[in-house]
């Protein structure tokens, strides 16, 4: 079972308000806790986001809890991880992002009020966090942290190819049709398939026209795809 990372990312108290009262898509630690509790040893954790975000605490409680299991994680970036998402991803023994997906860093921000001193006490948490944040990019990447500060600081857009050249995903995804068999029978091959879907098109077409001779000709044919003579 694959634990999702959708929506706004925030901590246990508040979830339910968000969930029930808002209507809100939301994660918390909790929900990523149960979720793993179901997941059997030695099997591999997908961890699917789509999620623009939110706090960084009960994010790096997720990023924690994901790096400390025995299992290997394999982080699947579907749309968006934005800001605090990322930090999640960053867990990751694979991170794989899909070709139509984005990721966002950025510094970090608070609503700090009151005197110099309470003003001063904010901006020392913010520069903490943003250089734990960018510790936890350079763990992955093997990039000085230095580099990451940098491009949060320009609220830093990366598309795929992006992501994976500076190291903050290893692969975009690829999509192939073909399908995974596990059959006790042999299976006829899945371009021989594709081959006689067209044939049986193209047979459409030319019961349209009534030519018999045809229509065998293309029985014929696809009887050669069937056993192997095509």
């Amino acid at each position: 079972m694959p634990i999702k990372i959708n929506g706004m990312i925030t901590n246990n108290d508040d979830a339910p308000i968000y969930r029930h009262w808002l209507g809100m898509d939301v994660v918390a630690p909790n929900d990523i806790s149960d979720a793993l509790e179901d997941v059997p040893v030695g099997e591999d954790v997908d961890v699917n986001i789509n999620s623009f975000g939110g706090e960084v605490e009960p994010a790096a409680q997720i990023y924690t809890m994901l790096r400390n299991l025995s299992n290997n994680v394999i982080v699947n970036i579907e749309s968006s991880a934005y800001s605090a998402a990322t930090i999640i991803a960053m867990a990751g023994d694979k991170v794989r992002i899909s070709p139509s997906a984005q990721m966002m860093i950025h510094k970090a921000s608070s609503g700090a009020v009151g005197n110099a001193e309470d003003l001063q006490k904010g901006l020392d948490m913010l520069n903490a966090t943003d250089r734990t944040i960018a510790n936890v990019y350079a763990t992955k990447t093997g990039k000085p942290p230095e580099e990451f500060l940098n491009l949060m600081a320009k609220e830093t857009w990366l598309s795929p190819n992006d992501a994976v050249d500076l190291g903050l995903a290893d692969e975009i995804m690829e999509f192939n049709a073909e399908p995974i068999t596990n059959s006790a029978k042999p299976m006829i091959a899945y371009n021989n398939v594709q081959k006689i879907k067209g044939l049986v098109e193209e047979n459409k077409k030319l019961k349209k026209q009534n030519s018999q001779f045809a229509s065998e000709d293309l029985k014929q044919r696809k009887l050669a795809i069937f056993y192997g003579k095509d």
